[in-house]
């Protein structure tokens, strides 16, 4: 009978004493990430080692990592490149790439948010996308595609006071679909926007739920950070071969302007052949003047961006924001608003250095040629005057001295937010 029953249920719990045991087990069985797998990922732009934790963190340990968060013109690697420049001339810091098509403050802001002590006294890159500031701000796909539950926990489940700042954050995560389709989740980030003792979901009950989320999240991670794919190292070393021995940046940007013309060909707007043929030509007549209306100075970016800042001042980090250009003779053919671009430069230089982080722009490159491979991305002459300041921002002494966000700003200037209901 013993036997009978074992046999039938033996399995099973084995079966459950195996998934105890990986859920609950020492995190040292399973979380060590190795050098080589932090090599591979600081050019991968995985969305494993983006919406993961333990490979960052292993590379924020080795202390020559350079966190570099962004978007899609991180991929845009040529030889001017900040990971292949830092290389060839031993600058003292290796890059790891931070970002994927779509990724943007609020993404970043959950990131650095849940790294924490992690990034204390680290210096730290942002490269910003003008186009981030559309009037929606990040869109429902961009940001669902690059979501990341682990992180959106850590914030959940923090053991601190519900500030303006913290019910801002719960609020804009609560605008998008892929949070409201996890019920846990959602349930905690309702307790966090409700003001008062009473709140709308037992909360011992939903942390002790978010704390088995999070687990599993966290074990997943380190099941996952044994398995990276996507490192852009061969391509990076490849180009290594194209740079002169000596570095000069004026040697360097008279050489990345040979490598744009050669690149360009012949279009109008100094963006890459092949691009031009592919993307523009086709409907180049029905794109002239087509974003009149297009601005970039009022969107919900700028509250996330604020986010963003007051995450990296918690942590203590060594922040600087960089501004790229937008392609000049494009703006001018879709007919763009050129007193909103102006405003967006503006507004993001006021609002970063207003509380004391370093900040760079290139705007005044946008009717140059050579700084961008298409209308938006960054390349060549571009990378150029990035490499030029990195270089300088890596021997700076760190300083962490910011100016402590007002509640008003949460409260006032960015008022509550309806959030989306899940279609039943």
């Amino acid at each position: 009978m013993k036997k009978k029953l074992w046999m039938t249920f033996g399995p099973l719990l084995v079966a459950f004493a195996v998934f105890l045991f990986v859920l609950f087990g020492p995190s040292s069985l399973f979380s060590h990430v190795s050098s080589e797998t932090v090599e591979k990922s600081a050019t991968s732009m995985n969305e494993n080692v983006i919406q993961g934790l333990d490979i960052q963190k292993e590379a924020l340990k080795e202390g020559n990592y350079l966190p570099i968060y962004g978007s899609s013109e991180l991929s845009r690697v040529d030889q001017f490149h900040p990971s292949v420049v830092s290389k060839k001339y031993k600058q003292g810091y290796t890059p790891f790439l931070l970002g994927r098509p779509g990724t943007q403050s609020l993404s970043h802001f959950l990131d650095v948010n849940a790294l924490g002590d992690s990034l204390k006294g680290k210096k730290v890159v942002v490269v910003l996308s003008p186009q981030w500031f559309q009037p929606k701000g990040v869109s429902e796909p961009s940001f669902g595609a690059n979501f990341s539950p682990l992180h959106a926990y850590k914030f959940a489940l923090e053991d601190t006071k519900n500030t303006p700042e913290r019910r801002y954050a719960a609020e804009r995560l609560l605008s998008f679909q892929v949070v409201q389709s996890d019920e846990t989740l959602k349930n905690l980030l309702e307790n966090i926007i409700t003001k008062g003792p009473k709140k709308p979901h037992d909360p011992k009950l939903t942390t002790m739920a978010g704390n088995l989320e999070l687990k599993i999240l966290e074990r997943k991670d380190d099941l996952e950070s044994k398995f990276i794919t996507g490192s852009k190292q061969n391509r990076i070393d490849k180009e290594l071969k194209s740079l002169p021995e000596k570095l000069d940046y004026q040697h360097l940007d008279d050489l990345a302007k040979e490598t744009g013309q050669k690149n360009i060909g012949n279009n109008p707007f100094h963006v890459k052949e092949k691009y031009y043929e592919k993307k523009i030509k086709p409907i180049e007549a029905k794109l002239k003047d087509s974003r009149k209306n297009l601005s970039y100075d009022e969107s919900p970016e700028y509250g996330d961006l604020q986010l963003l800042m007051d995450a990296f001042k918690k942590v203590g980090a060594d922040v600087i924001f960089i501004n790229p250009p937008i392609n000049g003779k494009w703006v001018d053919y879709i007919g763009m608003d050129k007193q909103g671009l102006d405003k967006y430069y503006a507004k993001t230089k006021q609002q970063i250095e207003s509380q004391g982080f370093k900040y760079f722009s290139l705007e005044q490159y946008q009717n140059d040629p050579y700084y961008l491979e298409d209308t938006i991305h960054l390349s060549w002459r571009g990378w150029v005057q990035i490499d030029k300041v990195l270089a300088d921002f890596v021997k700076e002494p760190v300083q962490t001295n910011y100016t402590p966000t007002a509640d008003e700003f949460y409260m006032k200037n960015h008022p509550k937010q309806e959030h989306k209901k899940i279609q039943k």
